[in-house]
């Protein structure tokens, strides 16, 4: 499957982003558009996610998919890229590892729970 470049995984009621997005790193080493709108995972506006949510959500996927050019119909920006890895380091796939992905989920969670905390607080 390495030679598919465009994903599109609308309303699938995905939840856990660091595992989907493990999987799909590493089943689709080439991807660049990936499409992920009106899952519980992927938080916007038109799903009762915050801006807060849904800027993490953007910078969680692009540092763990580089080579990512578009996400949910919107370009990926070099701005986008520096900031993503200045948020996540990418995270190194050990395959088989439940630990490691219920600590990646832990740690996306609670990174998202204080930012929307903090914008609550003001």
């Amino acid at each position: 499957m390495s030679s598919v470049t465009t994903l599109c995984v609308n309303k699938n009621r995905i939840s856990n982003l660091p595992l989907f997005v493990e999987e799909i790193r590493r089943k689709f080493p080439n991807l660049k558009i990936l499409s992920m709108m009106n899952n519980e995972a992927a938080p916007s506006y038109f799903n009762g996610g915050s801006l807060t949510q849904y800027e993490d959500y953007r910078q969680y996927v692009i540092s763990q998919i580089p080579c990512l050019e578009i996400l949910d119909d919107t370009e990926v920006l070099e701005k986008e890229r520096v900031q993503a890895r200045k948020t996540y380091r990418l995270q190194q796939s050990r395959r088989g590892s439940r630990r490691r992905r219920e600590d990646l989920s832990k740690k996306h969670t609670t990174h998202l729970q204080k930012k929307t905390n903090t914008v609550s607080r003001q």
